[in-house]
């Protein structure tokens, strides 16, 4: 029997020494595939990380606008309407923008989490406001607000499922949109899957010994707090709500996201997982992609038919999509690839993809007549890959988590422990209410 452990206090003093062992979710997982079964000696933190759409974000904003003491009867950015019940303070108006607000004039295709992408990257967003009868105007950058914190109510769940339609019922027939497809699915045509499993913190925390409120991670890159849990969370399904200061955020981490039904928001969130134990080691170990099971449903009752593992989705998949202009037979009427993309990461003029925005969702390599789109990296596939369900192979049409951004950022908050950039928050000192 393993007795040994640590505290939160051993591991940060090895990390200031630059003694301490960090390992991504991917360095130990590949491990223990290859044979070995490490104990509380040989790690002292895991990095765990996903990359995914999640509604229930929202920003508090610190806007330069209007005069002390006004009430502006309306906000918008970038033709995206806020709440704006706050009086203006020293020149400055807070409002709150919802990730999933659309836009008012760009409906189903622009929404709150393009604009704060658009702030995180610095862009200069369009501010109008209306107060007394009078409507005024101006610019701004993230820089000129005082306050900009990203609040999170639901992320990194644990209960993702895949769609496909299986039923053809008259609810998906008559209705035929869904926040999980970018296009109606014909009967078993295609599947839509989400999570980046084994990466997914929740998923490595099934015990629940490791993530609590107060402790420190990475929020889009920057450092944030989980609050608690999410809407989402149930007594066997974890997700999480999160906290962070916006300016240091990364883009590339973060964004709006158009499905058929409207937009969306994605988000990715890290995790550290301390090995103060050989219980939270194992749980690490034992949590990998071929015993983690994905449930699948239907479109239009979302009720649960099947289950797959997640290493049918992930193992050896292609992390990126990549475009062959040779292959492009130039679509007199519309790029289909182009216009379906939740990123609007592709230029059919331009003939490109934008990496940075693109999140290997796999719309493209669906919608494109030509077939110039496809998985780059991975084991040679059709497309993303099959997933045998129903006695029948189904492609895989749409992810709607990230795995290439999930590692990236798994190996970016290594990088900061290693670097001294970053510490273990002592949770049993922090006094927050965890329901």
């Amino acid at each position: 029997m393993h007795t040994q452990t640590k505290t939160i206090a051993d591991i940060n003093a090895k990390l200031a020494a630059g003694e301490a062992v960090v390992m991504t979710a991917m360095e130990l997982k590949a491990r223990v595939r290859g044979g070995e079964r490490l104990s509380v000696a040989d790690v002292d933190v895991v990095t765990t990380a996903t990359r995914a759409v999640m509604s229930g974000t929202a920003a508090m904003l610190s806007l330069p606008v209007g005069d002390e003491g006004e009430l502006p009867d309306s906000v918008t950015i970038n033709n995206v309407p806020c709440l704006s019940r706050f009086r203006t303070r020293s020149g400055f108006t807070p409002v709150l923008l919802n990730g999933t607000e659309e836009s008012l004039d760009n409906h189903g295709r622009y929404g709150g989490g393009h604009v704060l992408r658009a702030l995180v990257e610095r862009d200069a967003v369009e501010i109008e406001w209306s107060s007394g009868g009078k409507r005024r105007r101006m610019s701004a950058t993230l820089d000129e607000m005082p306050f900009a914190r990203l609040y999170t109510s639901r992320n990194s769940y644990q209960n993702y499922m895949g769609f496909t339609n299986v039923k053809n019922a008259d609810l998906y027939r008559n209705n035929p949109t869904s926040i999980f497809a970018c296009r109606p699915i014909p009967p078993l045509r295609g599947l839509a899957v989400s999570g980046c499993g084994e990466m997914n913190p929740g998923e490595n925390d099934h015990a629940r010994r490791v993530i609590r409120p107060g402790i420190r991670v990475l929020v889009n890159g920057a450092v944030g707090l989980i609050a608690g849990y999410g809407t989402r969370a149930a007594a066997s399904q974890i997700c999480l709500s999160t906290v962070a200061d916006m300016r240091d955020m990364d883009p590339q981490y973060m964004g709006g996201f158009r499905t058929s039904y409207g937009v969306e928001t994605t988000n990715s969130l890290a995790v550290p997982f301390p090995v103060t134990s050989q219980e939270i080691l194992d749980n690490l170990m034992d949590c990998r992609d071929e015993k983690l099971a994905h449930n699948i449903g239907d479109l239009a009752d979302r009720i649960k038919l099947t289950s797959v593992p997640y290493a049918d989705i992930w193992h050896d998949a292609p992390l990126e999509v990549c475009f062959d202009p040779e292959r492009c037979i130039c679509c007199s009427y519309q790029c289909e690839a182009e216009y379906y993309c939740p990123m609007n990461a592709i230029s059919w003029m331009d003939k490109t993809i934008d990496q940075d925005l693109c999140v290997a969702c796999g719309a493209c390599t669906g919608n494109c007549q030509g077939g110039a789109f496809m998985g780059r990296g991975g084991a040679p596939r059709r497309g993303l890959g099959d997933i045998h369900i129903f006695d029948q192979d189904v492609p895989i049409i749409f992810r709607q988590s990230n795995r290439l951004r999930a590692e990236r950022l798994a190996r970016a908050l290594r990088t900061r422990l290693l670097n001294h950039d970053f510490y273990l928050m002592d949770t049993d000192s922090v006094c927050v209410l965890w329901n």
